[in-house]
């Protein structure tokens, strides 16, 4: 559905009725692509944008975690794991180097084997991948048609990052980052990038929050690259309407069906 009330939408879509959804959105509890609204006549597209309440997603990109028995993670991927389902070679292995995302997943494999004796354990899927030195929130799953859905650049699901600089960024650095650059050969432009110098989490002044739509490769590492922002540290930190808990510790993984 095309331009609908928000609060039409909610109704629509079950979550309360027409004149709760209005208070719910009025209270605050209903976000946009990640954006709190407190208007119900927000227009809304149920087929494009990702609609949660109180952080949960209700439709958009995100909305549908298949059925069919498919499992859905939510992990908090560390440093120097790569998003790949080939194993590295063993001197890469005896390192330390080159881990692969999906070896953190090993507990649940053996769960699986000691549940389903003689059974393989379903493939397992990132959906979307993070660069090697990226931390932070990544999509696991065994849902493969799913993942791929989910991950295109067609999807446009927002993702938030937050870039920790290696010296404070100026205003004509985040300036030239929100203008965007060509990344992959297409000019991509952020939905938001700002500074997080006195933000109400207390952000330090080296830290950027950076919003994206197109999911091509690097391209956060691009935008910084392309102002001068010599990044020291990125993390995904939000997918559509899901959000990286805080209480989930780093290199461990949460269910989210």
């Amino acid at each position: 559905d095309e331009g609908q009330r928000l609060s039409k939408a909610l109704a629509a879509l079950g979550v309360a009725s027409r004149r709760a959804s209005e208070e719910l959105i009025f209270a605050g509890r209903v976000q946009v692509n990640g954006v709190t609204v407190t208007m119900p006549q927000h227009a809304v597209s149920t087929s494009r944008d990702v609609i949660a309440v109180d952080g949960k997603v209700v439709q958009g990109g995100l909305e549908s975690l298949g059925d069919g028995g498919h499992l859905y993670f939510l992990l908090h991927k560390p440093k120097g794991y790569l998003c790949s389902s080939k194993p590295a070679g063993a001197g890469a292995r005896a390192s330390g180097q080159d881990r692969l995302v999906l070896d953190l997943f090993e507990d649940w494999r053996e769960g699986w084997r000691k549940r389903h004796p003689g059974q393989l354990a379903p493939r397992l899927f990132t959906v979307g991948r993070l660069d090697v030195n990226t931390t932070g929130m990544l999509l696991v799953t065994t849902d493969g048609q799913w993942c791929q859905r989910v991950a295109h650049p067609s999807s446009q699901i927002p993702k938030s990052y937050i870039v920790t600089a290696a010296t404070r960024p100026t205003k004509a650095q985040i300036k030239k980052m929100a203008e965007g650059c060509e990344v992959d050969g297409v000019h991509v432009t952020p939905l938001r990038v700002e500074s997080m110098e006195g933000a109400r989490d207390g952000g330090p002044a080296h830290r950027i929050l950076v919003d994206v739509v197109d999911g091509r490769n690097r391209e956060v590492r691009v935008l910084s690259a392309s102002a001068g922002v010599d990044v020291k540290k990125l993390k995904r930190v939000r997918v559509g309407g899901l959000r990286m808990p805080s209480e989930l510790p780093i290199g461990k993984y949460m269910s989210l069906k």
